[in-house]
């Protein structure tokens, strides 16, 4: 009789670890509205349909970040590796023009766009968003495969 609440404590405290990974964005987070380079607004909705059919490769920075900063080198040899994708960088940074000051100096290529509402948004929310830099893989029908890494890995080919 021992053993079985043994068990059962175990699988209660395994099942309870489940992590969180969505499969899809939610309606809040599709609407957030965010900042393009020419100071237009776009909702991450429309940055996905942009995209639609390719698979997306997306990054949370800041630019100010030094761990984001050092994160560009691995992201710059990804991109050499994987150019068929496409590549989206959402930076929470504390300002627009620290964002496009910031902007200036990232070497990878890709679409660049400002959440002006950090991590505080619908989206930053729905990434559960604490740490930066923050890596996703989008799939070509818009499913989200990899909803979590900090840092750019073969998960994300």
């Amino acid at each position: 009789m021992k053993n079985i609440g043994y068990y059962l404590i175990v699988l209660f405290v395994c099942s309870s670890c489940g992590v969180f990974q969505p499969k899809i964005f939610t309606k809040e987070a599709l609407d957030e509205k965010l900042v393009t380079l020419t100071r237009d607004s776009i909702s991450f909705r429309e940055v996905l349909s942009k995209n639609r059919g390719k698979e997306i490769f997306i990054q949370v920075f800041a630019s100010y970040c030094p761990v984001s900063q050092d994160s560009f080198d691995d992201v710059l040899s990804f991109q050499e590796k994987y150019d068929e994708k496409e590549y989206v960088f959402l930076s929470v940074d504390h300002t627009y023009h620290d964002w496009k000051r910031g902007v200036e100096r990232i070497k990878p290529k890709g679409q660049f766009y400002y959440i002006s509402k950090k991590g505080k948004g619908a989206l930053g929310k729905f990434l559960n968003l604490k740490t930066i830099p923050r890596f996703l893989k989008v799939d070509k029908l818009g499913i989200i495969k990899v909803f979590k890494t900090s840092k750019v890995s073969e998960k994300l080919k």
